[in-house]
C-alpha cells in the first residue's frame, strides 16, 4: 500500500513563484487599464466643466445692459453708483474678496453692460456685467417731484413691482440703487401709488433726495464680477451687491471647477466702420481708462458692440508621464490676429480643453435707438 505523499517544499516554491508572476502580470495589466481610464474620464471632466463654465457666463453676458438700455442717452451710462444692502454700503465697495482683490477691479462701479479687467498676459482676467430683470418698466422714469430720503414720487409707475430696484441718475452726476419696500406676502405685485415707498435699510441714507430721473432694474438686478480662483482653479463669481442668499452672509460663489484661465477681448465697432476689430482690454481699453468718467471714456464704451471670451479647462489629476504627454503651451484666439493672442503655459501631465465664443452685447447695440 502506497504511502500518500503531499508536495515537496521545491514544487510549493516553484508554485508561488509562478502564481507571484501571473499576479505581477494581471497587475501590470490592471494598473494599465486604471491609467487609461482615468485619462479618458479627466478628460472627459475637464470637457463637461468647461462647457458648463462658458455656458453660465455666456448666458449672462448676454442679459448684460437688460433694463438701463435706455439710460445710454441719459446719463446712466458709465454713471458711478452708490448702493446699500442691510444697512451697509456695499458700494463703492470698501475692498474686493479674493481672487478679485488682486486684479485691476476698481472699488467704485460703473454703470456699464460689460467690462474687463485685464489680468496680464498671462494671468486671468476679470469681467464684470451689469442688467437687470425687470418684469415691465425699461423706460426712463421721470421723477415728478422733489424725492424724500424714504419715497421717491414718478410721473408714472405702470410695469413697477413691489421688491424691485430702483436706480436714480442724481443731480451731481451720479447714481444710487434704491430698494422699494416689498408686499407684506412677499409676491412681487404692481405698486399701489406713484409715490413708491423705499426700503431704507438697502437704500442710501439719503435714498433718491436729488435724482432727476430713475430706472427700473428689477427684483435680482446683476452686479456681478467673473474670476478664476487660481488656489481651487475654479470659476467664481462676486455678487457686489453681497446680498445674502437664505440668510447666509454673500460669498464669492463656485460656479465650475477645473478652470484654469479665462481671457476676454471687446469687439469695437466705430460710426465709421460696418465691422468689429477685436482689442485687448489695455491701452485705450484698460479698465481703469473705460472708468474714468471722461467724455472718452463715455464715446468708447459705446462702441463696446461683443465680447469674446476664452475659457481654458484643466483634468483634475496629474497622469504618469508614461501615459500622456501633451503641449507645453496653448493658444487662445489663435484664429485673430497675432496682436490679440494670448499664449499660456500648460503641463504635460494634464489634459486641457479650451472653449471659445463670441457674445454679442446687444442691449448696447439698440441704445443708440432710445
Amino acid at each position: 500500500m502506497a504511502r500518500p505523499r503531499g508536495f515537496s517544499l521545491i514544487e510549493l516554491l516553484v508554485g508561488m513563484v509562478v502564481s507571484m508572476i501571473c499576479m505581477l502580470a494581471i497587475m501590470a495589466a490592471f494598473a494599465v487599464y486604471e491609467g487609461k481610464k482615468r485619462s479618458t474620464t479627466t478628460g472627459n471632466d475637464a470637457q463637461q466643466n468647461g462647457s458648463y463654465a462658458l455656458y453660465a457666463l455666456e448666458r449672462q453676458l448676454r442679459t448684460a445692459g437688460s433694463s438701463i438700455v435706455q439710460g445710454y442717452n441719459h446719463g446712466l451710462w458709465g454713471c458711478p453708483v452708490t448702493a446699500y444692502t442691510n444697512g451697509t454700503q456695499t458700494l463703492p465697495a470698501a475692498s474686493l474678496p479674493s481672487p478679485f482683490t488682486s486684479s485691476s477691479w476698481p472699488l467704485t462701479t460703473r454703470l456699464v453692460p460689460v467690462l474687463i479687467a485685464y489680468g496680464g498676459s498671462t494671468g486671468p482676467d476679470v469681467i464684470g456685467v451689469v442688467g437687470g430683470n425687470s418684469a415691465l418698466q425699461v423706460f426712463n422714469i421721470n421723477v415728478s417731484s422733489t424725492p424724500s430720503a424714504s419715497s421717491v414720487v414718478v410721473g408714472n409707475a405702470l410695469g413697477i413691482l413691489t421688491g424691485d430696484y430702483l436706480v436714480g441718475t442724481l443731480s451731481n452726476g451720479t447714481c444710487a440703487m434704491a430698494h422699494i419696500t416689498a408686499s407684506s406676502s412677499g409676491t412681487a405685485t404692481q405698486v399701489s401709488s406713484t409715490t413708491l415707498a423705499l426700503d431704507t435699510t438697502n437704500s442710501p441714507t439719503t435714498g433718491l433726495q436729488t435724482a432727476t430721473n430713475v430706472f427700473d432694474v428689477g427684483p435680482s438686478p446683476a452686479l456681478t464680477l467673473y474670476g478664476i480662483d487660481a488656489s481651487t482653479n475654479s470659476l467664481v463669481s462676486w455678487d457686489l451687491l453681497q446680498r445674502k442668499v437664505n440668510n447666509q452672509t454673500a460669498t464669492v460663489t463656485p460656479i465650475a471647477d477645473g478652470i484654469v484661465m479665462m481671457k476676454a477681448l471687446y469687439g469695437i465697432q466705430t460710426s465709421s466702420s460696418s465691422s468689429l476689430t477685436w482689442v485687448q482690454p489695455t491701452g485705450s481699453w484698460a479698465i481703469g481708462t473705460l472708468t474714468a468718467g471722461t467724455s472718452a471714456a463715455a464715446t468708447a464704451m459705446g462702441q463696446i458692440k461683443a465680447i469674446r471670451v476664452a475659457i481654458v479647462a484643466q483634468s483634475r489629476l496629474p497622469e504618469r508621464s508614461t501615459d500622456y504627454t501633451g503641449n507645453t503651451s496653448l493658444t487662445l484666439f489663435k484664429d485673430l490676429d497675432s496682436s490679440v493672442r494670448y499664449t499660456i503655459t500648460t503641463s504635460t501631465q494634464f489634459r486641457y480643453q479650451v472653449y471659445e465664443t463670441t457674445i454679442p452685447v446687444r442691449n448696447a447695440m439698440v441704445s443708440q435707438f432710445y
